[in-house]
């Protein structure tokens, strides 16, 4: 491993974020690493890194179809780099904004769509009848708006999900899974529903051991979990993802009902998904574009 990749790895970390924020900033620098050494630049150090070296990277990363936004994630990693190595003028170059870099007018709006009813229902019936487990998982996904990692851990949260069903509360504590291991409260948008999904969860569970995907660790767990909802037909703008989005329509519907506000309401939603009150806008074009 050279000396540049080794320094900017370490300054990856530096830069701190959560640990998921981290690791994709590591595997970004690695990247353009392995780019710089294609081109035999011999630059052995973050100082004496150019413009026209990342100019490069992001020239190559769009001839592969690298899609703009991805993009943008990957610019703000290596600004990240830059800035911790003190580096901030060339952080800041003109040369390199979005603009300059051709990566201006890339929209947030989302990829995904939100699940049907009948594409959801025709997913979880086969899932059911081939590994009830993952169903459970899928299930608790919809109902509860979870991330594919907060669904695959979610068993670690069930018998406490019961007691606070039982009790009532409006809202359930996503601990496991969680983006930057921040743990959030969803509000309970079909108490019902929900309290069958969990018990049905536990029963499952109690018959594997403690768990709803039956692999060592969470990474095979990822791992099966996304293969199979891709065999299951959740792929394309349809990924697990959609699952989310779906819930996320259904919960603007509920606060718009309660009388709040649109604004309002997305605020409330964005603080359900885990994302903060102040990015409602955000929750409105990636989450709120309504399927009538």
């Amino acid at each position: 491993m050279g000396k540049l990749v080794q320094q900017m790895q370490a300054l990856a970390v530096q830069a701190g974020g959560s640990h998921k924020t981290v690791h994709d900033r590591v595997a970004i620098v690695q990247r353009f690493d392995r780019h710089l050494q294609a081109l035999n630049i011999q630059s052995k150090e973050v100082k004496n890194l150019k413009a026209k070296h990342i100019e490069s990277y992001v020239q190559h990363r769009l001839a592969q179809g690298i899609a703009r936004r991805t993009l943008h994630n990957e610019m703000a990693a290596l600004r990240a780099v830059l800035n911790a190595a003190g580096r901030n003028k060339l952080a800041d170059d003109p040369r390199l904004s979005n603009k300059a870099l051709g990566l201006a007018g890339a929209s947030r709006a989302g990829t995904k769509q939100a699940i049907t009813a009948d594409h959801y229902h025709a997913v979880l019936q086969t899932a059911q009848s081939k590994d009830p487990g993952l169903a459970a998982a899928l299930e608790l996904a919809r109902l509860m708006g979870l991330r594919s990692q907060e669904a695959v851990q979610c068993v670690q949260s069930l018998k406490t999900w019961r007691q606070a069903l039982d009790k009532g509360d409006p809202r359930l504590r996503v601990v496991f899974g969680t983006k930057g291991g921040r743990p959030r409260d969803t509000i309970i948008l079909n108490a019902d529903a929900v309290k069958r999904a969990v018990e049905n969860a536990l029963t499952v569970a109690e018959q594997r051991n403690g768990k709803l995907i039956d692999a060592p660790d969470l990474k095979t767990a990822m791992t099966y979990w996304r293969n199979q909802a891709e065999r299951l037909g959740l792929t394309g703008i349809h990924a697990p993802h959609s699952l989310r989005y779906a819930w996320a329509q259904d919960a603007i519907r509920h606060y718009l009902a309660q009388g709040f506000s649109h604004k309002e309401a997305l605020a409330q939603v964005s603080m359900d998904l885990g994302h903060g009150d102040g990015r409602g806008r955000y929750v409105a074009r990636v989450y709120g574009q309504m399927q009538e």
